[in-house]
């Protein structure tokens, strides 16, 4: 198989999961070695950037009194 039908197979596949089994998927993946890590960067910039560059809102994880501070502009 050509490499360019592979990444095409690859990225279906990946399109029809949902944002959080993607990103599970491709973490799990790249996770294995530096150099698989790599290829998922090369090869599948946008999965890449999602899965470790993007975060989504809510994934910080800020208690009640923080959001309140950050949506009325206060310091702490």
């Amino acid at each position: 198989m050509a490499e360019k039908h592979l990444v095409a197979a690859i990225t279906r596949r990946f399109a029809g999961l949902s944002p959080t089994e993607r990103i599970a998927k491709v973490k799990e993946l790249a996770s294995t070695s530096a150099e698989d890590k790599k290829f998922f960067r090369e090869v599948f910039p946008d999965l890449y950037r999602e899965a470790f560059l993007n975060r989504r809102p809510g994934a910080g994880a800020h208690s009640e009194s923080s959001r309140r501070r950050v949506r009325s502009g206060a310091n702490r």
